[in-house]
C-alpha cells in the first residue's frame, strides 16, 4: 500500500478516535463507567461540566493526536514524544492524572481500537477509492 493511502486511513482513524472520544465514548461506544467516568468535582466545576467525560477541557489534547508513522504494513497513531499532550494522554489512558502510579478505576484507554472499527475504516477507504477511481474513468 503507497504511504499516501496509509497517511489517508491513519487520518481517518485519527477522525475516528477524536470523534468517538469527544462523543463520550470508550473504545466499545459506551459512556465511560465507574470512577473513569466521573471527573473529580473540582475538575468538574473548573470545566463548567460533570458528565459524559469526553477527554476536552481546551481541545489540545485530542488536536495533537497525529500519525507518528507509515511503515510498511503498520500505522502508528500517538503523540510526540515529551510534549503536555503526551502526558495528558498517558495519564487518562493509564489513569496515573500525575500521580506515581495509576488510580483504580481511572483509566481511560482512548486510543485503542477494535478491528472490527478498524475494519469498517478500511471498508470505506476502499469503497471511497474504487468510487473515485470509476469517477475517473468516466471522466
Amino acid at each position: 500500500m503507497p504511504s499516501q493511502s496509509r497517511g489517508e486511513i491513519g487520518n481517518r482513524i485519527i477522525d475516528f478516535i477524536t470523534e468517538r472520544t469527544l462523543a463520550g465514548q470508550n473504545v466499545y461506544g459506551r459512556k465511560w463507567s465507574g470512577k473513569a467516568g466521573e471527573y473529580t468535582k473540582a475538575y468538574a466545576k473548573k470545566k463548567g461540566q460533570t458528565s459524559p467525560v469526553d477527554l476536552e477541557l481546551d481541545g489540545d489534547m485530542l488536536a495533537a493526536l497525529k500519525q507518528l508513522s507509515s511503515k510498511k504494513g503498520s500505522i502508528t497513531i500517538g503523540f510526540e514524544k515529551g510534549t503536555k499532550e503526551e502526558r495528558k494522554a498517558e495519564g487518562n489512558i493509564r489513569g496515573t492524572y500525575g500521580q506515581p502510579s495509576p488510580i483504580k478505576g481511572k483509566a481511560r484507554p482512548f486510543l485503542d481500537i477494535l478491528k472490527k472499527d478498524l475494519n469498517n475504516i478500511l471498508d470505506e477507504y476502499i469503497e471511497d477509492a474504487e468510487s473515485l477511481a470509476e469517477e475517473l474513468e468516466d471522466g
